[in-house]
């Protein structure tokens, strides 16, 4: 190779590198932007829309291109401010190009949105429907949204005319469509006027309803239909109606399905419902344990349904370790109106419990079984809603027989010679007393208000409970007593993640009282005294076990409230710290209040609020703490 051919080589090689800077230092070029004046939505939509934004970081951008870039930003941003009412927008931008190598291009938006474009006029037309169909769709208007005077949001226009199409097919028209939808602008006057034209088709109405299913009879199933032949067929009105039969108890699947129309003015939809029974007997068991109750057992019975009219049968049995307490459970259910939830139920209900002489602070003695028996007729009234509340009331009448031993339990020891001297020096009054045999007739009235935000974990949420029950030996009774009970729940939420729970207990009495032997007697089942202690009651204090010191069954009357922080720490678990405060008593000037206090944890789950508390009793109690385990929501 001579000298000039080598010269030219590296010519051409120096040529190569200053070519390959060139375009490494073109590839190099990058745009900052800077958009002032704007904010919330319209600024997200103009950055999302805008060239210069969304390709400023190109690896490949040049100045050109940069330029170009810039040279569009004006119409890019004039037409995304557009659906939020922006006409007249005033755009200041500048382009500043790189001073020193590697330093940016910034590109420089200073807008100014200007007044919001108005809606002068909606104009809503129905072109083919009759003057009825006409006025009542026209009650229809507000689904717009946008009304004389709004301002024109493109966003809410649609969703308007979403929702007016909803409306319109919910009052039958399942054809309807828009014929015609614009939006007329006057920049000059600055105002916008809405035109919608609306086909609607004809008006159809529910055609013949059948059922598919062979476990009950169709006159029952009709009494929770509120479809009915000839209504207008209205979308919610099947899934209002897939709703009550799902809740009815009845069925695990419900699913209703429209035929094809029957031709004519007002076409016909043919409707199958398709019911799925649950299976007939359900079987639940249940083991607990707590501190004050030790463990206990529970084995629940349903029998979903009996014959083709949706009675139902239910039998429960439940123990307890502490004082070996028992209680059966039977009821029949006759459904009366299935969609106001009225029923008729005839229940029978056994309950017994263990008391020695050491429940009673003796060194010896003798023991007896407390046994209760019960037979109920209970007529659950419809369910109303009064003032955002719901109210379920029953009226139940109970026959009701008891019968125990508080004689066994203080002389059981002695001999029966010695056992007849004391029956003898007490009298055969307070021996009646201390042995009764309750036999009493019992009519009663309850009124439950509800209301919650939510089923299962209550954030806001209010609960009263109001029970009046009693006899008369006009009845037929061999006592006298009336009784009213009031229990309330009030929930509020605290912040974020807080709630705070008040729980009060009332109960008054008006009884006959006799004192034998020191002790007072209440001349009414023990099944109705009340006792106060325990998870639902004052926590830190035994099971029921917190009466008037003068007294072996129970009180007449009893307070007891709550106080109660729950906070949540993690997402569905909660501590809380509650102060229970309150007693069972049979004066006024003898009660004894007792406090509790403690914490607790809180899991959400599916199937309702479950909860650990540790209860202290702050006066004196027999242990130095409670532990209470429960399951469901507050109310």
């Amino acid at each position: 190779m001579n000298t000039r051919s080598a010269l030219r080589l590296l010519q051409a090689a120096l040529f190569s590198g200053l070519l390959l800077a060139a375009g490494t230092a073109l590839a190099a070029e990058a745009l900052e932007v800077d958009i002032r004046g704007i904010a919330g939505a319209p600024l997200d939509n103009v950055r999302a829309s805008l060239d210069a934004v969304t390709q400023g970081a190109d690896p490949d951008l040049t100045a050109d291109r940069i330029q170009a870039l810039h040279q569009r930003a004006d119409g890019q941003i004039r037409r995304t401010l557009q659906p939020f009412g922006y006409y007249r927008p005033v755009i200041d931008r500048r382009l500043d190009a790189p001073t020193a190598a590697g330093e940016p291009w910034r590109a420089s938006y200073r807008i100014d949105a200007g007044t919001a474009i108005r809606v002068e006029a909606v104009e809503l037309e129905f072109p083919g429907a009759d003057a009825g169909a006409t006025r009542e769709l026209q009650a229809l208007r507000p689904a717009m949204s946008l009304q004389p005077g709004d301002v024109l949001d493109h966003r809410v226009y649609e969703e308007g005319k979403r929702a007016l199409l909803s409306g319109i097919r919910e009052q039958g028209f399942r054809d309807a469509t828009l014929a015609e939808h614009r939006i007329e602008l006057d920049l000059d006057a600055y105002q916008a006027r809405i035109i919608l034209s609306v086909a609607t088709g004809p008006r159809y109405l529910i055609g013949p309803i059948t059922f598919q299913q062979s476990r009950f009879s169709r006159s029952y199933l009709e009494r929770y239909l509120v479809l009915h032949s000839g209504q207008t067929f209205k979308p919610s009105g099947l899934s209002r109606q897939r709703r009550l039969l799902s809740s009815s108890g009845h069925f695990s699947d419900v699913l209703i399905t429209p035929g094809e129309p029957v031709p004519g003015p007002n076409p016909l939809v043919p409707l199958t419902i398709q019911l799925e029974p649950f299976p007939a007997n359900r079987y639940r068991g249940r083991v607990g344990w707590g501190t004050d109750t030790g463990f206990g057992l529970g084995l629940d019975w349903t029998r979903r349904y009996l014959g083709k009219r949706g009675h139902q049968f239910n039998a429960g049995a439940a123990i307890a370790e502490e004082r070996e307490r028992l209680a059966l459970d039977l009821s029949y259910t006759i459904p009366l109106d299935p969609l106001s939830g009225s029923a008729l139920e005839i229940n029978g209900r056994h309950e017994s419990k263990d008391l020695n002489f050491e429940d009673v602070d003796l060194d010896e003695g003798g023991d007896t079984r407390i046994a209760t028996n019960l037979a109920s007729l209970i007529w659950h009234m419809p369910v109303r809603a009064l003032g955002g509340f719901s109210l379920r009331s029953t009226a139940g009448l109970s026959l009701v027989g008891e019968s125990y031993d508080i004689f066994e339990v203080l002389f059981g020891n002695l001999p029966g010679k010695a056992q007849d001297t004391i029956i003898d020096a007490i009298g055969p009054l307070a021996y009646e007393t201390l042995a009764p045999e309750f036999e009493a007739v019992v009519p009663s009235l309850s009124f439950k208000f509800r209301r919650s935000d939510e089923p299962l974990y209550i954030r806001r949420g209010d609960y009263l409970s109001v029970e009046l029950l009693g006899t008369d030996q006009s009845f037929g009774s061999n006592i006298d007593f009336w009784q009213l009970r009031l229990s309330s729940w009030n929930i509020w939420p605290v912040a974020e993640r807080g709630r705070f729970l008040l729980r009060s207990n009332l109960g008054y009495t008006d009884a006959e009282t006799r004192r034998v032997l020191g002790v007072n007697f209440n001349q009414m089942p023990e099944y109705y005294e009340f006792r106060a202690g325990g998870g639902r009651s004052i926590r830190g204090y035994g099971f029921e076990t917190l009466f008037p010191d003068d007294a072996l069954t129970g009180g007449k009357h009893i307070a007891v409230a709550s106080v109660e922080y729950e906070h949540e720490f993690i997402p569905d678990w909660s501590v809380a710290a509650f102060v229970d405060a309150g007693n069972a008593f049979n004066d006024l000037d003898d009660f004894e209040e007792k406090l509790g206090a403690g914490i607790g944890l809180r899991w959400r789950s599916p199937v309702g609020l479950a909860r650990i508390d540790l209860g202290f009793p702050l006066d004196d109690a027999e242990d130095a703490f409670q532990i209470y385990i429960t399951v469901g929501p507050e109310f």
